[in-house]
């Protein structure tokens, strides 16, 4: 998917090696706070963050979310869309910036007012990835369009990698980052069909 500059394997590396984060600030009544509408969910448990837990090495059949990709939203369990994200690029939800989160999250509210459905096609032909500087092992999104589709998330996010916490439960997303199949990192124009053609000159209108 138009991001040909990203080498997959070293994003993953990265992700893995990266030792720039900070001991979450968040204490354990802020998590109950950030969290407060995934309580109750059957087959999911919040971890709030402890000095031995990181976002690149979380708990055992865990990953971890920042509450700036809640707030921007990413809801638990993820919806439908992001979980095809992730697995189909093999990313974590930590992998992807509060601007991702607001992208993605965008796209899906303008695809329902406008009664277009989902579609991964329709998400890599109006979308690419990008490396996010300074910030080991994650992604942001571009629009391939010639404006901006989305103003993203706000700039007083600069912080956002210092509050996060863990979830554990049946996510149906990785657990690690993988390896992006060579089929999603191609140019997607071969595979788009008429339909899909029709509903990207509406997006683009």
């Amino acid at each position: 998917m138009g991001g040909g500059e990203i080498e997959w394997a070293e994003l993953a590396t990265q992700f893995h090696k990266d030792s720039s984060y900070q001991e979450s600030l968040l204490i354990e009544h802020e998590v109950l706070n950030t969290t407060r509408g995934f309580r109750g969910i059957p087959n999911l448990t919040i971890i709030p963050p402890s000095a031995d837990l990181r976002p690149n090495c979380p708990p055992q059949g865990a990953v971890c979310v920042y509450r700036a990709q809640v707030e921007y939203g990413l809801l638990l369990p993820l919806q439908p869309e992001f979980r095809e994200i992730l697995n189909s690029f093999q990313l974590v939800p930590a992998q992807l910036s509060p601007n991702a989160i607001a992208y993605v999250y965008s796209f899906l509210k303008l695809l329902q007012a406008q009664g277009i459905p989902w579609t991964l096609t329709l998400f890599r032909s109006l979308f690419s990835w990008m490396m996010v500087p300074r910030y080991g092992g994650c992604l942001d999104l571009r629009s391939k369009t010639r404006k901006a589709m989305f103003s993203g998330a706000s700039s007083s996010h600069y912080d956002w990698r210092d509050y996060y916490f863990f979830v554990r439960g049946d996510l149906g997303i990785p657990l690690t980052p993988g390896m992006c199949p060579p089929e999603f990192t191609g140019d997607v124009k071969w595979v788009v069909g008429q339909d899909t053609l029709r509903n990207l000159e509406r997006l683009k209108e």
